[in-house]
């Protein structure tokens, strides 16, 4: 398999996507940062899809927590575009 220069892929590196994040998940982005929200009653997996196709790396959200999960909008990737549900290898 050949991405093209630039592009990364973490489930590539071994973290597995297994379709969208919860609805209970909340994306937040700003100029620097992708952040994630857990409202959820367990314990959540979370990577940044962005709209090239690259994702993120596998972030493993408790219950109520909050957490930077990638790059904002001036990253290399461009706009988060959602979170996918992940397994941290």
């Amino acid at each position: 398999m050949i991405l093209p220069f630039g592009l990364s892929s973490s489930a590539a590196a071994g973290d597995r996507t297994s379709g969208p994040a919860p609805a209970c998940v909340a994306m937040y982005e700003s100029w620097r940062y992708t952040d994630a929200a857990n409202n959820c009653a367990d314990t959540v997996g979370v990577m940044v899809v962005y709209q090239d196709g690259a994702t993120g790396p596998c972030s493993t959200l408790p219950p109520g927590a909050s957490s930077t999960v990638g790059e904002g909008y001036l990253g290399r990737h461009g706009h988060p575009d959602h979170l996918a549900a992940c397994e941290p290898s």
